[in-house]
């Protein structure tokens, strides 16, 4: 299994050049799956909208102040500023690529894998169509499931690689923190980014960011049959049997590099 993952690691990560065509940016913003990109996104362009005076973000995902990286540019003010869940090319954790190309400074958001992907099988289920411990075993290939475990593994394998040999040009976020407390996490990245937000700005994108609030900007053109927020709320370690429990813990164990801080070894009891 071992080898398999480290080949599949191999091969997907010399053949995504997006991060290296993609560098003129004042920040960009890469993020797991199901991490609150929306939620962050949101919250910081609607503070760029106060502070630039611009028009708040349309939608709850803010992609005309913070899109991705084929979206063309709405505003000529305010920072340009982008988003992506991409896994980058090895030569991006180069220190010799770093010499000869500038990039951008990013912020990598993550969240618990636990929480991931019981929010990505809650997202896409109908689609998936299998069980919850069927989708943890996931499909090592990628080509099964638009995030699983392995998929997650990758992306804090090669992000937590970069800001550990970077730390001046990454800033990790984690989800839990910036639920704990938005506005000091949104201040740690408008310090990284320069982008000169400020508290008040700020404060207001926290405001106008609460769930109720984005959920009358959903997008009509979101694809049926998805749901954007996880309707089952139980707590996620609650969807892990006992043979799933141990599988995660273990694989975890085994082939995750880069944590983050999380303990995957310690679970919550069981429910009954």
């Amino acid at each position: 299994m071992s080898l398999r993952f480290h080949y599949h690691c191999l091969r997907r990560d010399l053949s995504n050049f997006s991060l290296l065509r993609h560098r003129d940016y004042t920040g960009f913003l890469v993020s797991m799956h199901q991490s609150g990109t929306h939620w962050l996104k949101h919250m910081l362009a609607t503070a760029i909208a106060v502070r630039h005076v611009l028009p708040p973000p349309r939608y709850s995902h803010a992609n005309d102040i913070i899109g991705g990286v084929h979206d063309a540019r709405v505003h000529a003010r305010g920072p340009l500023l982008v988003s992506s869940h991409s896994i980058p090319h090895l030569l991006v954790a180069s220190p010799w690529l770093r010499q000869q190309v500038r990039l951008p400074p990013y912020v990598v958001l993550v969240r618990d894998l636990r929480s991931s992907l019981v929010a990505n099988y809650e997202k896409w289920k109908e689609h998936y169509a299998c069980p919850f411990s069927e989708f943890l075993r996931g499909d090592m290939s990628g080509k099964r499931f638009n995030n699983d475990l392995w998929w997650c593994m990758r992306f804090c394998n090669a992000w937590g690689r970069i800001a550990q040999r970077f730390p001046k040009q990454t800033l990790v976020v984690r989800y839990e923190d910036l639920q704990c407390d938005p506005l000091r996490e949104l201040m740690r990245i408008d310090e990284f980014w320069a982008l000169q937000l400020g508290a008040a700005a700020l404060t207001v994108g926290v405001n106008e960011s609460s769930k109720e609030r984005m959920a009358a900007k959903r997008d009509p053109d979101t694809p049926g049959g998805v749901t954007v927020v996880r309707r089952d709320n139980r707590p996620a370690a609650d969807w892990f049997g006992s043979e799933d429990r141990a599988y995660f813990s273990a694989t975890c164990s085994t082939l995750l590099r880069h944590d983050f801080g999380y303990d995957y070894g310690r679970w919550p009891a069981a429910p009954k």
